[in-house]
C-alpha cells in the first residue's frame, strides 16, 4: 500500500504529465481550461521564458499539424458508427483498421512535439520530466486496475 505521501506524488505527477500534450492549449483559441496545467508544469520545471515561448510554439505547430488528421479520424469514426449500424462487417473491419492508424499518426504527432520540448529543457529539468514519468507510471501500475483482455 502506497503512503500517503506517494499517492499524493503520483497523482501530481499523472497531472503535470497530462499537462505537457496540454501546454499549448492555454493560448489556443478555444482552449477548454487547460492553461492551468501548462502553468504548474512550466512552474515545476522552471521554464525561463524563452522556454515557455519555446513550447507554446512547438506545441501549437504540432497542433496544426494534427488538424488534418483529427479531422479525418473525426470523419472515419462517423463512418464506423454507420458502419456498426448496417452491420458490414467488412467496412468495419476497414474502418476500424483506418481509425488505428490515424490514432497512431496523431500520437506520432504528439511524441515529436514532446521530443522537440524535451531537447529545449536544461539536464536538471530533463531529471524532473523523468521523475514524474516514474511517478506517473508507478500511480498507473499501482492504481490497481488490472488490464482488460478483450
Amino acid at each position: 500500500m502506497l503512503s500517503l505521501k506517494h499517492k499524493l506524488a503520483a497523482c501530481t505527477a499523472v497531472a503535470a504529465l497530462g499537462a505537457v500534450s496540454l501546454f499549448a492549449a492555454q493560448t489556443a483559441p478555444g482552449a477548454r481550461g487547460h492553461g492551468r496545467m501548462g502553468a504548474f508544469l512550466s512552474s515545476y520545471l522552471n521554464l525561463t521564458p524563452s522556454q515557455q515561448t519555446q513550447a507554446k510554439s512547438i506545441f501549437q505547430n504540432a497542433r496544426q499539424s494534427g488538424q488534418p488528421v483529427r479531422q479525418q479520424l473525426k470523419q472515419t469514426r462517423q463512418s464506423l458508427q454507420a458502419a456498426i449500424q448496417a452491420n458490414n462487417t467488412a467496412e468495419i473491419q476497414q474502418l476500424a483498421s483506418a481509425e488505428g492508424g490515424e490514432m497512431g499518426q496523431l500520437a506520432a504527432i504528439r511524441s515529436s512535439a514532446l521530443a522537440q520540448v524535451y531537447q529545449i529543457l536544461t539536464p536538471d529539468q530533463q531529471q524532473k520530466w523523468a521523475q514524474l514519468r516514474q511517478a506517473r507510471n508507478a500511480a498507473r501500475h499501482s492504481s490497481g486496475a488490472a488490464p482488460q483482455n478483450n
